[in-house]
């Protein structure tokens, strides 16, 4: 049986990340001068797609050779895991840990020497914490969930990218950007193990694209006056 971490509830997503910090050590030594991540809900409400983009900096003294983040949700839960560079594919692995959840674990194509810079991406799918209420042909789904770094951050991007059809109805912590397909936020000088924590819900039809199209055509008849549905006389 996997071991899961993710918040079971809304409320869990505030007080989840602190226990799971407390599991954690801060490093010395490097930085994130700049992060961005990317969810992308996918139609299953129970999964989503996960993209870091990471400019990776050494300030002490040690080499950076490895990139570990440690994951919330158990392996078994965990899918499709890619790393890369602008070179090309980076070796990736998930790692057993002693404590829940799993970790990722990136081998950097060269080691960062103390002040060096380096940029490389990892993605992977993995299962998320909902709150899932249907209503007849559609769904409301709460989604929550957090990042937390072990070394200092200094800009922060989390796009999160509702699945195709749905409409957010709430977001919390307000977002910074926000539009039909897209829900963004922004934080700066992170501080290591700081977690980012943030809620959003959205509605969404369940209803196969041709039932929609049936119905609203069904709908647009039913509207019609029944003096359109006479027949015009014919010459015959």
């Amino acid at each position: 049986m996997s071991t899961n971490l993710r918040s079971e509830s809304v409320a869990e997503a505030i007080t989840t990340p602190q226990r799971y910090r407390e599991l954690r050590p801060g490093i010395d030594g490097f930085r994130l001068v700049s992060a961005t991540l990317a969810v992308t809900l996918l139609p299953d409400p129970r999964r989503a797609r996960y993209e870091y983009e990471c400019h990776l900096e050494t300030v002490g003294p040690v080499l950076a050779r490895y990139w570990c983040y440690h994951l919330p949700a158990g392996g078994a839960e965990v899918a499709d895991l890619r790393a890369w560079d602008a070179r090309g594919k980076l070796s990736a692995r998930l790692l057993w840990t002693e404590g829940p959840g799993t970790r990722v674990e990136v081998r950097l194509r060269q080691p960062v020497k103390p002040g060096e810079r380096y940029t490389f991406n990892y993605s992977y799918e993995s299962s998320i914490g909902t709150v899932v209420a249907r209503d007849g042909a559609a769904r409301t789904v709460t989604y929550s969930d957090w990042v937390i770094f072990n070394i200092p951050c200094a800009l922060l991007h989390v796009h999160v990218e509702l699945p195709p059809g749905a409409r957010a109805l709430a977001v919390v912590p307000a977002a910074h950007e926000r539009d039909e397909a897209r829900i963004t936020y922004r934080v700066r000088e992170l501080r290591p193990l700081e977690a980012v924590s943030f809620v959003v819900a959205y509605r969404v039809s369940t209803q196969r694209p041709g039932y929609r199209r049936l119905a609203r055509a069904f709908a647009a008849a039913l509207s019609r006056e029944p003096e359109e549905f006479t027949e015009v006389p014919r010459d015959w």
